[in-house]
């Protein structure tokens, strides 16, 4: 039997891109409990290159059974959603068309998953220092996304690089040209330097946030409060 598009794609989550996306999306998921028992996941096909993959990554994990879940696929009703609805039909994601976010509430959804993936979470960390001059970066989830769903980032783990293989690859999703601000600009910019001093640095960034020393830290706030090291300190 002629091997389809469908099979192709499936495949190569499975083979060839299984340690570097699926593997990486699988840890994320577990790692940051992400998607849970009795979890309804929403993933958007929209203008984003990386949501066909993403949406292939959640049927695959849901085809291993090991988390109870289900996961919906949406798509708003405008002409330029078109061609990406049909091409993810095509293989093998029954996208349903809305004409609102809150449909997807209505449709029993409790969580949004969005492809942002890790070098998008080092270049917010450097965003906040360099412009904002703040410790802050995307989390994995986040609670109160529109009427009240949770965000989800499945790809928290995964690499751009690897993401821009498959789409290269495959081809699926019409080709997007990313604008840059200055500011962005600036901080892909700086990463670059910094991969050609130490190919470490960029992985040193993410682990800042998720290993801070509030010993070290003159201050640090919360949502409703300004903690400063002089409060403990004697």
């Amino acid at each position: 039997m002629e091997e389809t598009r469908k099979d192709e794609i499936e495949l190569s989550i499975r083979k060839k891109y299984h340690k570097t996306i699926f593997s990486r999306f699988a840890r994320a998921i577990n790692h940051y409990q992400l998607v849970e028992n009795g979890d309804h996941v929403a993933v958007f096909m929209e203008q984003g290159r990386n949501e066909l993959i993403l949406a292939k990554c959640f049927q695959e994990i849901k085809r291993h059974r090991k988390i109870d879940f289900e996961v919906d696929f949406f798509g708003l009703c405008r002409e330029d959603d078109g061609k990406i609805v049909s091409i993810a039909e095509e293989t093998g994601i029954p996208v349903r068309k809305i004409r609102s976010y809150g449909e997807i509430k209505e449709a029993g959804c409790n969580k949004v998953a969005v492809a942002d993936c890790y070098e998008d979470v080092i270049e917010t960390i450097l965003a906040g220092v360099l412009y904002k001059g703040e410790i802050s970066t995307l989390m994995p989830k986040e609670k109160g996304c529109g009427d009240r769903l949770e965000l989800i980032r499945p790809f928290y783990l995964v690499h751009k690089q690897d993401l821009s293989e498959w789409n290269e690859e495959f081809g699926m999703m019409p080709e997007m040209t990313e604008i840059f601000l200055d500011q962005q600009k600036e901080i892909k910019h700086l990463l670059e330097e910094f991969g050609s001093i130490n190919p470490g640095i960029a992985a040193n960034i993410f682990k800042s946030v998720e290993n801070v020393n509030l010993n070290t830290v003159i201050a640090y706030r919360t949502d409703t409060e300004l903690h400063s090291f002089l409060k403990d300190y004697k």
